[in-house]
């Protein structure tokens, strides 16, 4: 193929296609990613253009180098279509990749990395949930150096997710809750009382209350109103409705630019005083996080569909999150063996047969 295509082959010894070599001049700069297909090959020069074309920044690329891990970071950082530019999302992916540059340097080739060197940095941690949100950092990246054409498909160093166990499996007892409380008063801390009770019947992340205020209120006909949430790991707003409890103090502490002034390291240092009263400094279940676990686990305790539940804390229906908070207490474990002992004399006690198909007996 002409190289007035943009590519050309790069033949064997024996005249057999080896691979494909884009080669392309765009704004001065020339690109010459290797591809593993010709239709590759034809789609790395189609985006390349396209990207140009649209004014995203490109980092030049040559055989003997390669693109830095910093330059294929920030190729897609930049790039508005992938959407981590000046977010909040997008912060916490510059925290990965600053990790990935202490680890590795910023200069170092994407195609260095290698499968050992990658467990040998997420050995560092423990917590299998945060070495999964590296992981998708990484394969956005390199996914990316894939699909603009700095890297080869087949250079690719994709990361398989690990299944994560089941982890702060805990939600607050109402004697729980009433314990914070009285704390709380006793340490004069009624804005951290608020604070609590509404991340409990909201269940909201507590990033996402600091930043709610009165505006956020949508009001009906009937004088009724609920709660619109910005959903920060999302991006999306969700609508909720509000306990009486929490109106009463939504609607007192809708004065002030947010209904809560503090920062979060103010609410968290107060928080820290109570978990001392009460004895409770090292348990690693009491968090502002274990609220939204309370609230998830009372709606399905109260008999709240689980797509419902799902909807309510900003989920996909049916998500495996949403799964994972939710935990009935010990009440509600009673109450579902009091059901069973009641089938299980309804079974006793039956003229009618209830049969229970096994395979493909009827």
């Amino acid at each position: 193929m002409s190289k007035k295509k943009g590519y050309r082959a790069q033949l064997n010894q024996d005249g057999s296609v080896k691979c494909w070599r884009v080669d392309i001049t765009l704004g001065g700069k020339r690109f010459t990613p290797t591809c593993a297909t010709e239709d590759v090959a034809i789609a790395t020069v189609a985006s390349l253009k396209d990207q140009h074309e649209r004014g995203i920044t490109l980092i030049p690329t040559a055989g003997s180098r390669g693109i830095t891990l910093k330059e294929a970071f920030e190729q897609c950082y930049n790039d508005p279509e992938i959407g981590w530019m000046n977010t909040d999302h997008g912060k916490k992916q510059k925290y990965y990749a600053q990790s990935f540059y202490n680890q590795w340097g910023a200069k170092i080739p994407l195609t260095d990395i290698t499968k050992k060197m990658w467990y040998e940095y997420t050995g560092q941690f423990q917590a299998t949930a945060t070495n999964n949100r590296r992981a998708s950092c990484w394969n956005k990246i390199t996914g990316y150096a894939v699909e603009n054409g700095t890297i080869a498909p087949g250079d690719r160093l994709k990361i398989k997710r690990a299944k994560e166990k089941l982890s702060r499996l805990y939600a607050f007892s109402r004697s729980d809750e009433k314990s914070i409380k009285d704390a709380c008063e006793q340490l004069g801390y009624e804005d951290l009382k608020d604070f609590i009770t509404v991340l409990i019947d909201t269940g909201a992340r507590a990033e996402e209350l600091l930043k709610a205020s009165a505006k956020d209120f949508q009001y009906f006909s009937d004088g009724s109103f609920t709660l619109n949430l910005y959903r920060y790991k999302t991006e999306t707003d969700s609508n909720i409705g509000l306990k009486k409890r929490s109106q009463e103090i939504l609607q007192r502490r809708g004065n002030s630019a947010r209904f809560f002034m503090g920062s979060y390291k103010h609410f968290y240092r107060r928080f820290q005083h109570v978990k001392k009263i009460l004895g409770k400094t090292t348990d690693k279940n009491w968090t502002f996080h274990v609220c939204r676990h309370t609230c998830a686990s009372r709606m399905a305790e109260a008999g709240i569909p689980l797509a419902k539940v799902a909807a309510w804390l900003g989920h996909a229906p049916n998500s495996p999150v949403t799964s994972r908070y939710i935990h009935f207490y010990g009440a509600g474990k009673i109450d579902i063996a009091k059901t069973m002992d009641e089938f299980d004399t309804q079974l006793d006690n039956s003229e009618n047969v209830i049969r229970i198909a096994v395979g493909d007996n009827k």
